[in-house]
């Protein structure tokens, strides 16, 4: 997603534009929020809380003025909701495999209010906003070292509970470290933003006070 966004920031200048990047995440905002905290995006809008768009648009407003190359980049996702409003966005009633009808269009949704509430901050003048839904492409690429040697070592860990006649155990990496948990790690709780430690819901991006004594990614490491 941060490859992408900057990727896109080029057309959203050259356009003078405020860009709206849709990105999965159904209950959490982890998609959303790493990329802007990595400088993908100067707004992010997450599914723990909910979002006055009117708001979103004063502040993209602002970062567009305040942009020598006159745009403004906004990261969402699937999942995230505008104050307001019914609930998620759903792409249609299809269901996936695990009975969820599948999101999509927030960002389109986002985007055309954008339009309509912007000229206000912009002292009337229109600016032109652009959506683009990233879908498949925020999970495809090529590996990386970490997405190479990871995976191999995990798979050796498994074998080894295996071996162990070990069960119910989940492998993983803790503060940098290979080890494994109880399965109920998973299980028995949805993952989610901390909102009130990692996000500031007044100037809707990641709260950056809270690095010290944190592991390389920073919010995963609390569960």
């Amino acid at each position: 997603t941060v490859e992408l966004a900057h990727q896109l920031r080029t057309c959203a200048g050259s356009h003078e534009s405020i860009l709206v990047l849709e990105v999965f995440g159904r209950y959490a905002g982890f998609t959303a929020m790493l990329p802007a905290m990595a400088g993908a995006a100067s707004r992010c809008l997450i599914p723990e809380t909910n979002f006055n768009v009117e708001h979103l648009a004063e502040l993209l407003s602002h970062d567009y003025k305040n942009n020598p190359s006159n745009y403004a980049l906004a990261v969402i996702s699937e999942g995230a909701m505008m104050t307001g409003h019914d609930g998620m966005t759903y792409e249609n009633e299809e269901a996936d495999q695990f009975g969820h009808k599948r999101l999509g269009g927030i960002g389109e949704k986002v985007a055309a209010e954008l339009k309509r509430f912007a000229p206000r901050f912009n002292n009337g003048k229109q600016i032109h906003v652009m959506y683009q839904r990233l879908g498949y492409l925020a999970r495809s690429g090529e590996p990386d070292a970490t997405d190479s040697i990871v995976p191999m070592i995990y798979g050796n860990l498994a074998f080894d509970l295996v071996l162990q006649n070990k069960s119910g155990k989940l492998v993983n990496i803790r503060d940098g470290i290979y080890g494994n948990v109880s399965i109920d790690v998973v299980i028995s709780q949805k993952k989610v933003l901390d909102v009130e430690k990692y996000y500031n819901t007044e100037r809707l991006r990641p709260k950056y006070e809270v690095f010290e004594g944190k592991s390389m990614y920073i919010m995963t490491s609390d569960i």
